[in-house]
């Protein structure tokens, strides 16, 4: 997808994700027919649906750059959503599921509301620039046997009930800084970004979504991370243009340039307690950017709550995800 106000950094394939299993699987005539009709509405263009005999493959081939901003795939009864974050936010999968379904799909996220903007995308610039060369986040150092490998590694589990966007903020800054004292090494500076959702208004589906930053985790209790997120201003995504060529340029050289201390610890991101008939799982994978590289989302469905983590398959295997998956999930349990 080509798009010249996306500045983001072009290394990140920049694909959300939505995994749905159904009650059965579906038919891929009909879902490649909802497919079309979508993207004609839309103004997309569309191939297909993907096949694929196991889920593992099919994700593994829709994370990948494509010039479709949604692509969808099906393997056996798991129907997969892939799309470009320019075009679709995380609440926007939800629509692109109830159109390839033909079922209402819904959720109670409130989103980021009437709350303040934050500092005009050149200050947030200079801003963060200022932080990686002072004052970098604390990274999630992954296995080093990982390393070079390509794509993206994706891991999930289920927990019973629902969970708060402030629970998974302050369980996943506690598994940051559980592993790094495991490495032996003390940890300051956890930074995570939280997506939240905007407004859907009108019949056009679009990225919406907004992004707050919370600094110094490490040192919140569960109160204050409740706090913490309730009144942090938007931020300006560094991926957003800001109508100035040389802001644009800069950002995306700084992107570039600075993209391992430039970003988060971890971005969380929750799409809410989601009602979907003919649904039996959902799973939703963020993207993939800047800092440590490591996204975790999470979706509340039939009485269940399931929270994933992703990361770049160059500096993580599926074994040491699972075991810091693991570890946010021990801390939501105490």
């Amino acid at each position: 997808m080509t798009d010249r106000s996306w500045v983001a950094d072009p290394a990140i394939g920049w694909r959300i994700l939505l995994t749905a299993r159904l009650d059965a699987p579906p038919e891929p005539t009909a879902v490649g027919t909802a497919l079309r009709a979508l993207a004609e509405e839309q103004g997309w263009t569309a191939g297909p649906p993907v096949t694929e005999r196991d889920l593992g493959t099919l994700r593994a081939a829709l994370v990948r750059p494509h010039p479709e901003p949604v692509r969808v795939g099906l393997a056996g009864p798991d129907l997969v959503v892939a799309a470009h974050h320019a075009a679709v936010d995380g609440l926007g999968l939800l629509r692109v599921l109830a159109a390839l379904t033909g079922e209402p799909v819904a959720s109670d996220a409130r989103g980021a509301g009437d709350r303040a903007a934050g500092a005009p995308l050149g200050a947030t610039v200079r801003r963060r620039i200022v932080e990686a060369a002072l004052r970098p986040p604390a990274s999630v150092a992954p296995p080093l046997r990982a390393r070079g490998r390509a794509g993206d590694v994706l891991v999930d589990a289920e927990v019973a009930g629902s969970l708060r966007t402030a629970d998974l903020v302050w369980a996943a800054a506690r598994a940051v800084v559980d592993r790094r004292a495991e490495q032996g090494r003390t940890t300051r500076h956890v930074a995570i970004a939280v997506g939240v959702g905007g407004p859907a208004d009108g019949a056009a589906i679009a990225d919406r979504s907004g992004l707050l930053r919370l600094r110094d985790v490490e040192r919140l209790d569960r109160d204050a991370v409740r706090e913490a997120i309730r009144t942090a201003p938007l931020e300006t995504p560094p991926g957003t243009a800001g109508g100035s060529p040389v802001i644009d340029r800069l950002t995306a050289v700084g992107l570039r340039l600075l993209a391992p201390r430039l970003g988060s610890s971890i971005l969380v991101s929750h799409l809410g307690e989601v009602s979907a008939a003919h649904v039996d799982r959902l799973v939703f994978h963020p993207v993939t950017a800047g800092g440590s590289g490591i996204s975790l989302g999470a979706v509340g469905h039939r009485g269940r709550t399931t929270v994933s983590l992703r990361a770049r398959a160059a500096r993580w295997d599926e074994d040491g995800l699972e075991r810091l998956l693991e570890a946010v999930l021990d801390r939501l349990r105490r």
